[in-house]
């Protein structure tokens, strides 16, 4: 059987995105003798041709698409994905009689919903590298898979009646390789790290976050030998010289975390290493200094708020004192880490707003910078969305697969920014939209090719420095439209323009 796999993910801001889960696919069904080819359009210009061009020429009897987001997430700048995507799904429905199967991180947040969009046969919720070959196997064998957990169709029945499937032994996948299924030397002259993954699972329970949806609430370990050994063989077969773990929260459990840095350490790897979930809860003096021995340059830490108040809400699970610790062992080490703020989650008001400011300004140190995130993407199945729907900010039958926005109607939206404008540590601040600004993007690349070290958001004061001089003005421009814009107000809409 013929089995055609498809990465819809064309964005390219501020990186490339190497599929790895969509190879650890590819390389599951090969290894039980199915004819399997990836078509990657991340780089495609005619994506849809290209995709009838693929099914014309290799005539596949199954087809696999990869939904990576819905949409950028981004308040500001808001850019849906699913129009792009339903038009791949229906070249696919019109210029072949190929069964049609979804899947991807996407797809476990709102299964049923895009299995209706993309008129798909059957979705794959939750880890594919198992479950997609028991579904192959049940399609060649002209079964139903009404059986096999994590998979949902219009025929099998309501999501009352799946599990999300899961990956239990870790260390069992077979490798992505995936040098074999793409053209990873464009991806690596993007300068887009190689992703990793040592753990999947997130016991935090934060009200907005769907990891719990796409991984589940238990975490399941990879050993760390087997970690380091592909980067080991990434390293020395492909040139790779950018690691990022995308692991919910790399820091949980600690012991783990601390196993991984010292082989990491003990192997001599001598990379570029980037993590994009650190977690003030357990972390410890003696982890950071581990992780900037074992070659961290580029850490991410998702705070979301320096309020006591909005933490408790947003249900993270740690305090200010906690962050506190963990910015000043940062600042001893000598350790930058980007910090994740959002604004406009349930609760926040003027008074909250200043203290998150107010923290940022008074704990964080020189080398430290600020990810800035105006309003919360509604997701489908989050406890946002029902505190959206009992304070009436969305209705109980929203369409969650559109961009959809919550902002607290105690602050607007151009209020939170005008404050943000008015930090004292505004030079050292990034609103996500810009992060997706194509100025940016090649940006990166320049430093790819450049083989300049350490994490682009280090030179934050600079980029912004030449961010302002370019618009001639003091600071960046904002421009408030009147019109619908998905917030819980419902009256205004906010856009940012850096360039």
């Amino acid at each position: 059987m013929k089995i055609l796999l498809i990465n819809t993910n064309r964005e390219h801001a501020p990186q490339p995105v190497v599929p790895m889960g969509l190879c650890l696919v590819a390389s599951a069904l090969e290894g039980q003798d199915f004819q399997v080819r990836l078509l990657d359009l991340c780089f495609s210009r005619q994506p849809l041709m290209e995709t009838q061009r693929v099914l014309a020429e290799w005539k596949p009897d199954v087809i696999g698409l990869s939904i990576r987001n819905l949409d950028n997430g981004e308040y500001l700048q808001p850019r849906a994905y699913l129009p792009a995507i339903t038009e791949i799904a229906h070249v696919c429905r019109e210029k072949s009689s190929a069964k049609l199967i979804i899947g991807g991180p996407a797809v476990s947040i709102a299964p049923e919903q895009l299995l209706r969009l993309m008129q798909a046969d059957y979705a794959v919720v939750g880890e594919g590298e198992e479950v997609v070959v028991e579904l192959m196997k049940a399609i060649a064998n002209g079964l139903t898979p009404a059986s096999i957990s994590g998979i949902c169709s219009a025929n099998i029945g309501s999501n009352s009646s799946w599990e999300p499937a899961r990956v239990e032994d870790f260390d069992s996948i077979a490798a992505a390789q995936p040098n074999k299924w793409l053209d990873l030397n464009r991806y690596l002259r993007w300068g887009s790290p190689l992703p990793l993954q040592s753990k999947r699972g997130c016991g935090l329970k934060c009200i907005h976050c769907t990891y719990r949806l796409i991984e589940g609430a238990r975490y399941r370990l990879r050993s760390p030998e087997e970690t380091v050994e592909e980067m080991k063989e990434a390293k020395a077969r492909w040139g790779v010289r950018r690691f990022e773990f995308i692991d919910s929260t790399f820091n949980h459990p600690p012991a783990h975390a601390r196993a991984l840095c010292e082989t990491i350490i003990q192997k001599e790897l001598r990379s570029e290493l980037h993590t994009m979930a650190l977690n003030p809860i357990g972390l410890s003096k003696e982890l950071l200094e581990l992780m900037k021995r074992a070659g961290f340059t580029a850490i991410l830490c998702t705070l979301d708020s320096g309020s006591p108040k909005m933490l408790k809400i947003m249900r993270k699970g740690f305090d200010v004192d906690q962050i506190a610790k963990t910015a000043a062992w940062a600042r001893e080490i000598g350790l930058g880490i980007l910090w994740s703020f959002m604004f406009g989650a349930p609760g926040e008001t003027e008074e909250t707003v200043r203290e998150t400011l107010n923290f940022i300004e008074k704990t964080l140190g020189p080398r430290d910078r600020i990810l800035c995130t105006v309003g919360l993407r509604v997701y489908p199945r989050t406890e946002l969305e029902e505190i959206a729907c009992a304070e009436g900010a969305i209705s109980s039958d929203a369409d969650l697969l559109n961009p959809v926005f919550y902002c607290s109607p105690q602050i607007s939206p151009a209020r939170i920014v005008e404050r943000i404008e008015g930090s004292r540590k505004r030079s050292h601040m990034i609103y996500l939209g810009a992060l997706q600004q194509a100025s940016l993007s090649h940006g990166l690349r320049l430093r790819a090719a450049l083989h300049l070290p350490g994490p682009a958001w280090a030179n934050l004061p600079l980029y912004n420095l030449l961010a302002r001089f370019n618009g001639g003005v003091a600071k960046s421009r904002c421009q408030l439209l009147r019109g619908r814009d998905g917030h819980a107000g419902g009256r205004y809409f906010l856009r940012l323009f850096f360039l």
